[in-house]
């Protein structure tokens, strides 16, 4: 009995350890440290607070670090004073961008994160993640210590799913204080603001020092007109930025507000960089109007982001649009979300027209979700996309375009024929009329460009591919390292009733 109790201890020390050592090596995936900068990005991974602790362990010692980067968001964690006890030996840190939102971590912590930042005094660049993290009191405490640090002058702080209703948004108000700040990111999705709350961003923007670079992400909340127009006020009094990113997707925001928002921005002239987010809102044609006109103001445009997808926007909005990127100076990065507006093959004529002229582009994404291009429609896209000269990374979506094999085949074919290849490429061609013979021509094209390419991506999902066909070319391509095949089947009846 003595003996028996003895092995199960021994077999209970050898399962502990070898659950350790399970633990050790599931922390170091995605850890890198490079000379005086530590990444480490263990999101969504569930390593708990022993995970935590081994993950620590292995990056404590480096006390001469200068950047650090730590991703522990969604990983159960209910405490982090190890972590916040690791971070504050470094002294000699100047860049953080420490994320821990929704972790069910106890508010006290907020007290600890606190005393952590009033340590790190060399600090000059702060990107923070709270998400859905502690109580209105604990977060303004937090925010009242980011607003006494004399150095930082970039700063992000993240509050996703947190409540800022009514006056609660008021908590962002200190950072008034940072005289020193030249570039700040609030990311504010889905945190229920609301036009009586606007009152206060425009405050805060109208107050705030002269900024290079803002970023302001809205997602998902109900600002509407009346919001618009004190966001758009504060907006003002930033005129001088360079860099202007604002996201305000589902908002409620009709032509009028879109009207306002663009009557401030087309007068940033010093703007290099835009993206305007204004996706499912009720912007119509007129508003789009407005967007255009406030691109003509922008000639000094690098780097362009429009996402207007909407059922309520037409083909007169979607001209405007296209006519003025066309008439803009050489662009590198170009984006243009315009799903589900129903643009059909002239506007995709249109699009070919513009990318002519915009020639010279490093990155090109493209999203024409929906907008029933057909196959002539395509091959016009294929046609802009050979004009490229200087192509890096190209993102291509056609999902839902009424697209048959003809089309399909044009546009990988037009891809393939890139004279300066793209290293990154993700097409998507899902939901369309495309059968096993062009699916079998378009993997062959795709077989070559991985040749040349660092990594390309296809999506074929619900197309005409029959069961046998997909089998075949999944077995076919499965070991070509740079590529990422996604693909189903769906009954042949489903083509027959379209």
């Amino acid at each position: 009995m003595q003996l028996s109790h003895i092995i199960w201890s021994f077999f209970g020390i050898l399962l502990a350890y070898n659950v350790k050592l399970y633990m050790d090596s599931k922390v170091q995936y995605d850890m890198k440290i490079e000379g005086n900068a530590i990444t480490i990005n263990l999101q969504g991974k569930s390593i708990g607070n022993s995970g935590l602790e081994v993950a620590c362990k292995q990056f404590q010692d480096y006390v001469n670090v200068t950047r650090l980067e730590a991703n522990f968001n969604l990983n159960g964690l209910t405490n982090v004073q190890t972590l916040l006890l690791t971070i504050s030996r470094f002294k000699k840190l100047k860049e953080l961008n420490l994320h821990i939102g929704n972790n069910p971590i106890d508010n006290s912590t907020a007290s600890n994160i606190q005393a952590l930042l009033i340590q790190l005094q060399n600090l000059e660049s702060l990107s923070l993640g709270l998400d859905n993290l502690f109580t209105h009191q604990g977060r303004s405490q937090i925010l009242k210590s980011i607003s006494e640090m004399k150095k930082v002058h970039t700063l992000q702080i993240s509050l996703i799913n947190t409540d800022l209703g009514g006056n609660k948004i008021d908590m962002l108000l200190p950072l008034i204080e940072m005289r020193q700040l030249k570039s700040l990111e609030l990311i504010l999705m889905g945190c229920n603001i609301t036009a009586s709350s606007t009152k206060s961003l425009q405050t805060l923007l109208y107050k705030l020092p002269k900024l290079e670079n803002l970023v302001l992400n809205l997602y998902g909340n109900r600002i509407m007109v009346d919001g618009i127009d004190d966001l758009s006020a504060g907006l003002y009094h930033q005129r001088q930025v360079k860099s202007l990113e604002i996201e305000l997707y589902f908002n409620n925001i009709t032509s009028n507000g879109t009207e306002t928002l663009m009557g401030v921005t087309g007068q940033m002239i010093n703007l290099t960089k835009l993206h305007i987010g204004l996706e499912f809102n009720y912007i119509e044609d007129k508003g789009a109007q407005y967007i255009a006109t406030a691109l003509g103001n922008l000639q000094h445009l690098d780097d362009l982001s429009i996402n207007v997808a909407s059922k309520n926007f037409g083909y007169l909005g979607y001209n405007a649009i296209l006519q003025a990127i066309e008439k803009l100076p050489t662009l590198n990065s170009l984006q243009l979300i315009i799903g589900v507006n129903k643009c059909g093959p002239r506007g995709a004529d249109l699009l070919k027209q513009v990318l002519f002229k915009q020639d010279k582009l490093k990155t090109l994404v493209l999203d024409y979700t929906e907008n029933y291009i057909g196959d002539a429609g395509a091959s016009f896209v294929g046609e802009g996309l050979m004009s490229q000269k200087k192509l890096e990374y190209l993102k291509l979506n056609l999902n839902f375009n009424s697209i048959s094999d003809r089309g399909a085949v044009d546009v990988v074919k037009s891809i393939h024929s890139i004279k300066h290849q793209p290293k990154y490429i993700d097409l998507r061609l899902s939901q369309n009329k495309i059968s096993d013979i062009a699916s079998k021509e378009i993997l062959r094209y795709v077989s070559d460009i991985t040749k040349v390419v660092d990594y390309i991506e296809l999506e074929l999902l619900g197309t005409a591919l029959t069961n046998s066909t997909r089998d075949d070319l999944i077995q076919n391509y499965k070991n070509l390292k740079n590529l990422n095949f996604i693909v189903d089947t769906i009954p042949p009846s489903y083509w027959d009733e379209q």
